[in-house]
């Protein structure tokens, strides 16, 4: 059973309301009496670590990029809900074309830890 949480699945509808094509979370359903899979209308979001800090990423759904305006609007979207933006990681494709991985947006609940964290990166403390 997966778990829930509200908050992540609020900024990652919030995000694909807003065009943004990001993967979608999906979970086992019946529909007309059927068993099959059903698309949420919220994005995945994946669970990463970040200088220590535990944090999520969203993926987007294609082989595109994120364009400046996307950016704004996912730096927006989750400053407004008390994230912060850690790196958007370019799609990229290995070398001999094997294996790709989408373009993706790395995030952390903001917290005091976190900006200190920062501030000793900036001076080059750590």
């Amino acid at each position: 059973m997966k778990s829930r949480n509200e908050l992540l699945e609020q900024v990652g509808r919030e995000i694909i309301e807003e065009g943004i094509n990001l993967e979608r979370e999906w979970n086992f359903g019946d529909v007309n009496g059927k068993r099959c899979v059903i698309e949420e209308n919220f994005a995945k979001a994946r669970s990463g670590r970040y200088d220590g800090v535990d944090g999520y990423y969203f993926r987007r759904a294609d082989s595109d990029e994120f364009d400046g305006d996307e950016i704004q609007t996912i730096v927006d979207i989750l400053n407004a809900h008390g994230f912060e933006v850690i790196h958007f990681e370019p799609y990229e494709i290995e070398w001999d074309g094997d294996r790709a991985w989408s373009a993706s947006v790395s995030f952390v609940k903001k917290s005091e830890d976190l900006a200190v964290g920062s501030l000793k990166r900036l001076i080059g403390w750590d």
